[in-house]
């Protein structure tokens, strides 16, 4: 059994206005630009340190909150993005952070869109890293992943044995390509090595409180969204792999085209990992400011 990496990650937490308790972690240097990422499905605090020395280079302080139900933070019955939104400026509150930027990924993506359409007075930038589309986008070609989402949008409670058979698979998992499968040919894949380590413990970590959180999180993010794309008003730039089988490019291509202050960046050869892997330094680059970063290739 691999190693599990999640009591080494320093946690903190913080009690919100409605007496719940989100639990983060922070990285990079504290007079740093922060940047507070939204993390994957499923998925937990731990994904914030992927590309961690890139981010540091870049001078991103990155403040990376589990959504509740997720990891150590409460859950929350009921919840929606605007809520999400309302978390992560609390959370920003308890910190002093006045302005920020957000950085989502897969499905995060929406939830750091949420935080810009709901707060854009105090988000700087948006980015979103292979992010999951508003409904009707395209959908990946995973038959499981599909399942849940029909089944979780209909009702959490119908998504549950899916998510149960998937946490399963995540427990007795020897690598985190037992969990998402082998690239083809790819030997620098951000799935192997210590990326993968980190990604395992991030789905473990993610699985923590059961079966209903995560079916939660899929019933939000594939119902009726609470904002339009057109109400994200900050700048906004789209990271996405071109060969991206979980989250087809064209979902991306949708975001970037529907927010009206948006720029995508295409990584030709990039899968759903590697753009929040190997190009964190323009994706957290970017949203500190260092626009020029962002090339794509």
């Amino acid at each position: 059994m691999v190693p599990d990496l999640r009591d080494d990650v320093p946690t903190e937490e913080v009690q919100l206005p409605d007496g719940r308790t989100l639990a983060y972690v922070e990285y990079g240097d504290p007079d740093d630009t922060p940047v507070f990422f939204c993390h994957g499905t499923p998925g937990s605090r731990i994904s914030g340190q992927l590309g961690r020395d890139a981010k540091a280079d870049v001078g991103a302080r990155v403040i990376a909150p589990d959504r509740p139900g997720f990891g150590a933070s409460d859950r929350q019955p009921g919840r929606g993005f605007a809520d999400w939104a309302a978390d992560v400026a609390a959370l920003a509150d308890d910190l002093d952070i006045e302005e920020y930027a957000v950085v989502g990924f897969s499905g995060g993506g929406p939830y750091a869109l949420a935080c810009a359409a709901h707060n854009p007075e105090r988000v700087t930038g948006c980015a979103v890293v292979s992010g999951i589309g508003p409904p009707g986008s395209a959908r990946g070609d995973l038959g499981f992943e599909r399942a849940l989402a029909s089944a979780s949008r209909v009702s959490p409670q119908f998504g549950r044995p899916l998510v149960w058979l998937m946490a399963r698979t995540v427990a007795s998992a020897d690598s985190f390509t037992d969990v998402v499968g082998e690239p083809d040919t790819d030997l620098a894949d951000p799935r192997r090595g210590e990326s993968g380590r980190v990604l395992l413990a991030d789905f473990r970590e993610g699985l923590r409180q059961g079966t209903t959180p995560l079916a939660t999180d899929y019933s939000v993010l594939y119902g009726a969204w609470d904002f339009d794309l057109a109400d994200v008003t900050v700048p906004t730039r789209v990271f996405h792999g071109k060969v991206d089988t979980n989250v087809p490019v064209a979902a991306g291509e949708r975001v970037a085209s529907a927010v009206p202050d948006a720029d995508l960046t295409v990584y030709e050869a990039a899968g759903h990992f590697r753009p929040i892997v190997e190009e964190a330094r323009d994706v957290f680059g970017w949203a500190v400011g260092h626009e020029e970063s962002a090339s794509g290739g």
